[in-house]
């Protein structure tokens, strides 16, 4: 159940940036930045990364690009932690 939340909230990410990108071309109405950081939060950042390098979109903003790094390194202390707490030696 897990793999597949992460399938569907990574691949909704990628859909975004990819739209978000897309509405800066055009120069419409974009997507909130405060909406990007969410999908990140909500474990979207692996293709939110992807998607910065991919449609060279916001990775020339250092201040935005440096939070999701941010959320990047809180999920993986995170999981970091769990296994940690689950592992046990035989």
């Amino acid at each position: 159940m897990l793999l597949l939340y992460l399938a569907l909230i990574n691949l909704l990410t990628w859909h975004t940036w990819r739209l978000d990108k897309k509405y800066a071309v055009m120069r419409e109405k974009r997507v909130p930045e405060r909406t990007l950081l969410t999908l990140c939060v909500l474990g979207g950042w692996p293709f939110a990364l992807i998607g910065a390098q991919v449609f060279r979109h916001k990775s020339s903003k250092k201040a935005f690009i440096h939070k999701v790094y941010l959320i990047a390194g809180f999920h993986v202390a995170i999981l970091c932690a769990t296994l940690l707490l689950l592992w046990r030696p035989v």
